[in-house]
């Protein structure tokens, strides 16, 4: 049987402290017995879930729906076997490890009815005891001011779906910060590319997103935010060779258009950030042949196929 848990209120973190008393009478040899089929009822149960959400009109019944899909995915991704279980069948899920194996994301979107979009996201954090801690987040995004300026938890997260993670770095205060790569669909107007900080908190138990760790066009910033036109594309990806971000320039094709960001696009510049002294430092107009990843990264958007994402190679 898989462990029994409160999992109603997102943003909750499940660890194995919280849940010893719980388990109690779960015996390792059970575990072994029982947990792929368990693993496999849900993963269709999710499946099932997903396909009924796309279907649907009332956006209020289909968060309810996606918090369903938390609950079946954090009970689940509890179990040590479940950690490398592949999940394949969920197409509509991005599904990411950290380069170095220490944790693994999972995150999905919702588009409402008026073109806006929430974020969900768990992260399965490998204790090497009996249970994974897992870390619920909560997009938080529509009223975070300033966002390149906060350092966030999990439960006022700035929602993003990613598509890579690059490597942990050691930072001045001697902390490692891995650095996400990811895409909000954002509105009909605009999308977003964003590139965040995330570190861990003492036994992997907490997560901190944003960090003064990014050096851009003179400014510190926690993360980088980048809107854009829907009708754009814009280039974000991580070069391994040169070990460098890299990225498209944006503008408006007018002066007077600044800051109206449903007009920004590709100028035909390319900018990047290489780590530095401890420190993600920009480089401005750098040459580069842009990458095609394979996996590429997916237009994320919930009833449309998506290529599953790929860790960094």
């Amino acid at each position: 049987m898989i462990p029994a848990f409160d999992a109603k209120k997102p943003g909750h973190l499940l660890c194995l402290c919280l849940l010893a008393g719980t388990i109690s009478g779960f015996s390792s040899r059970a575990t072994a017995q029982e947990t792929p089929s368990a693993m496999l009822r849900s993963e269709r149960q999710i499946l099932q879930l997903m396909n009924e959400i796309k279907d649907l009109k009332d956006d209020s019944l289909a968060i309810r729906k996606h918090i369903e899909v938390e609950q079946l995915l954090a009970k689940i991704l509890i179990l040590p076997e479940a950690y490398l279980y592949p999940f394949d069948s969920l197409t509509m899920t991005g599904r990411l490890y950290a380069p170095d194996r220490t944790f693994r994301l999972i995150n999905w979107n919702h588009a409402f009815q008026d073109g806006t979009q929430r974020h969900f996201g768990l992260i399965a954090v490998p204790t090497g005891g009996e249970l994974n801690t897992v870390i619920w987040l909560t997009d938080r995004s529509d009223s975070i001011q300033q966002p390149e300026q906060q350092i966030l938890s999990a439960d006022d997260w700035y929602g993003a779906l990613y598509y890579r993670i690059i490597g942990a770095r050691t930072a001045d205060d001697g902390k490692l910060y891995y650095t996400l790569l990811g895409v909000d669909m954002n509105r009909w107007e605009t999308k977003k590319k964003i590139i965040e900080v995330l570190s861990f908190g003492k036994n992997g138990t907490t997560v901190q997103f944003g960090a003064p760790l990014i050096e851009f066009n003179g400014w510190t910033k926690k993360r980088l935010v980048f809107e854009f036109s829907s009708q754009q594309t814009m280039y974000l990806e991580y070069n391994k060779r040169k070990k460098r971000i890299e990225m498209d320039h944006l503008a408006p094709p007018m002066p007077y258009m600044l800051g109206q960001y449903e007009y920004y696009g590709p100028d035909g510049r390319t900018d990047g950030l290489k780590f530095v002294r401890r420190h993600w430092k920009h480089r401005k107009n750098i040459s580069i042949r842009k990458i095609r990843k394979k996996p590429v990264p997916p237009e994320f958007q919930l009833g449309k196929p998506m290529t599953r994402s790929g860790e960094e190679e």
